[in-house]
């Protein structure tokens, strides 16, 4: 199974024109085999296996090899009898079959007012909303009308085709705050609030078919399978300022009667970049997984909760430990483990005393105080080689391995996939199916656009695990999660603290040692008439105008430590980091020792107290790593910067 799987959520009609079905299935076919070739093992069907549309995509999927993730909107037993008894043995039989990879059921959203009717609404709203947030490629086998619009309703909810597939197209290409109430949103467990207004991430593309239904008017079967393609994100990096978003302005026809080949490069060119930026990271995932066994089961350990988490958590715990593991490296290869006047740690796996950070930042005294030396002491080409070959190869480093091997991108969006898979990892535990792809802040759309497509898959695994029926295990929650965390940006911070006070005593050391030269080299000229006399050998005469210049670049020298590795920057977000996990385990074990003692009529309000903390500090803790990136994006390290 890949690390980080491509998506595409399927929302079709159940009452598809007998004459269309035929050529409809031919044109799925080929659009499966065209996203099969694109991404051959990255590919996976999502479907609620619905009569009609949905299980001929999931039957079409099934000939293919293509692994299919089954969510049901309701119990299986209800579910069932929503369909006609031959779409009901076709239902069991793709359900059961060797190539679904997920299967589970969306939890119960009551009505306000207990309306069973009522209830089956939501419970279809509901999925068209998951479809829509989570699916990459939404493929919606619709007719094309919509008989409740936006259009037609300014400032008014939707009241007809509530879950349908009009309806989840509308949320794709609307937006949640147009096309779902907030009662909707706010009454399922799956969502902490409906998307603002503002929401700047991207949902992805919508392919869609046409699809005649039997009891259209005018079905015109034979336009079954003439597609367009909708999409609000960049399919080229020459492109890369989105289009504004107007649902007219998005929507494109493409050529009829193509073949998968046509089909391959026509999707080839319309796909989001981002897509291809998750395959190249779970392929990374899956090569740091084989090749450092160790080290990613033990960031895996990290998380605890082993003799409690459900098989579908345990697979976010082992994408956890390939992410954490992968920026660790990455972070070693770039910034080094040493820092000046730090005492080197020891020799583990994975681990360096000196990253590019540290050859780049030397280069710069090296290469003076060869100038230096060439300048003063009589101008032997050798020299001049060697400062020529000291920036030249630092250059060469950087454009040669640094740059096209992303070390800096590696390290850091792997940094915040890793974070956002451990709030993951601790809402799933806590039984929260919340997908953290949803809530990070509007504003770290930019830094993170590829990371919230990526997530979009262990998501659904946490989701799983989530509604599946099992006790909470609070305290370790606490201990692992909360004081785990406190304790480690308590130690960073003391770490880093300690690095910035020894780097600024060294600057004001050098600062202090160069001043001292100017001021001897003055006062000796001043006593000596203008010149040190003859008598002093040259090598001594001209050391101090070489120290003069070579000083300046040992103080850049520690400056480039200074500013590269953030380190103020890492203090301040260190001690607000530690503060927020102290106070969140605080309020925890204040919960705890209520619910210890709380009768059964008080547990309800105790539990929501916990999973409003969990929740908000989940939140918390996505905002610190996105700001941390962004900190991180805008200090990139290079040989120029060194």
């Amino acid at each position: 199974m890949p690390a980080l799987p491509i998506l595409v959520g399927v929302s079709g009609h159940r009452n598809i024109h007998p004459q269309a079905l035929a050529p409809l299935r031919e044109h799925i076919s080929c659009v499966l085999r065209a996203l099969q070739a694109l991404y051959p093992t990255h590919l996976q069907v999502m479907t609620a296996l619905a009569e009609g549309a949905d299980q001929e995509v999931a039957d079409i999927a099934a000939q293919l090899g293509i692994p299919v993730v089954c969510i049901l909107p309701m119990p299986i037993e209800a579910y069932r009898f929503t369909m006609v008894p031959e779409a009901r043995e076709r239902f069991d039989r793709l359900y059961a079959g060797d190539n679904v990879s997920l299967r589970f059921t969306l939890p119960p959203v009551q009505a306000a007012n207990g309306d069973p009717a009522a209830e089956d609404v939501l419970q279809y709203e509901q999925l068209a909303i998951l479809l829509s947030r989570q699916s990459h490629i939404l493929l919606a086998l619709w007719n094309g009308e919509d008989n409740d619009s936006a259009e037609q309703r300014p400032g008014r909810p939707r009241r007809a085709g509530r879950g349908g597939t009009a309806h989840t197209v509308a949320i794709r290409t609307h937006g949640e705050y147009v096309e779902v109430a907030a009662a909707s949103v706010t009454g399922s467990r799956l969502f902490a609030e409906r998307l603002p207004r503002l929401e700047l991430a991207r949902c992805g593309p919508v392919l869609h078919l046409h699809t005649p239904r039997a009891t259209d008017s005018n079905p015109e079967p034979e336009t079954a399978g003439m597609a367009r393609w909708w999409s609000d994100m960049p399919a080229d990096d020459l492109t890369r300022k989105y289009k504004k978003h107007d649902v007219r302005y998005c929507w494109q026809s493409l050529p009829s009667g193509l073949t998968p080949a046509e089909w391959e490069k026509t999707l080839k060119l319309l796909a989001p970049k981002d897509f291809d930026a998750v395959v190249l990271a779970s392929n990374a995932l899956q090569h740091t997984g084989q090749t450092h066994a160790r080290l990613c089961m033990t960031s895996g350990v990290y998380l605890g909760l082993e003799e409690e988490t459900q098989p579908d958590l345990e697979r976010v715990r082992t994408l956890f430990g390939q992410a954490d593991t992968l920026s660790f490296i990455s972070q070693q290869k770039l910034l080094g483990d040493w820092v000046p006047g730090m005492r080197p740690r020891a020799r583990t796996e994975g681990r360096r005393q000196l990253g590019a950070l540290f050859w780049f930042a030397l280069a710069i005294p090296t290469g003076v105080s060869l100038f230096e030396t060439y300048c003063e002491y009589g101008k032997p080409v050798g020299l001049l080689l060697a400062y020529a070959a000291v920036l030249g190869l630092a250059f060469l480093y950087y454009n040669i391995r640094v740059k096209p091997g992303k070390w800096q991108e590696l390290y850091q969006d792997h940094r915040a996939l890793a974070e956002a898979l451990r709030v993951q990892f601790y809402w799933s535990a806590s039984q929260l199916p919340l997908s953290v792809s949803d809530n990070y802040l509007r504003q770290h759309e930019g830094e993170l656009g590829w990371i919230r497509l990526a997530l979009r898959g262990p998501s659904l695994w946490a989701m799983a695990a989530a509604l599946m029926h099992k006790q909470t295990p609070r305290k370790a929650i606490t201990h692992i999660w909360m004081d785990g965390q406190r304790n480690y940006f308590q130690n960073r911070l003391k770490s880093y603290e300690k690095m910035a006070s020894r780097l600024k005593m060294m600057i004001h050391t050098t600062i202090g040692v160069l001043c001292i030269c100017i001021a001897a080299l003055a006062l000796a000229q001043l006593l000596c008439g203008g010149a040190l006399p003859e008598s002093v050998p040259e090598s001594l005469r001209e050391l101090p105008s070489v120290l003069i210049g070579v000083l300046p670049a040992i103080l850049v020298f520690f400056l480039t430590f200074q500013e590269m590795r953030l380190l103020e920057e890492h203090i301040h977000a260190y001690d607000q980091a530690a503060g927020v996990f102290e106070h969140a385990e605080h309020q925890a074990r204040g919960i705890r020792h209520a619910l210890a003692q709380a009768h059964e009529e008080d547990r309800k309000v105790l539990d929501d107290e916990w999973n409003a903390l969990m929740i908000t500090l989940g939140k918390e803790s996505l905002a610190e790593n996105a700001t941390w990136v962004q900190a991180h994006r805008s200090r990139p390290i290079t040989a120029k910067m060194g």
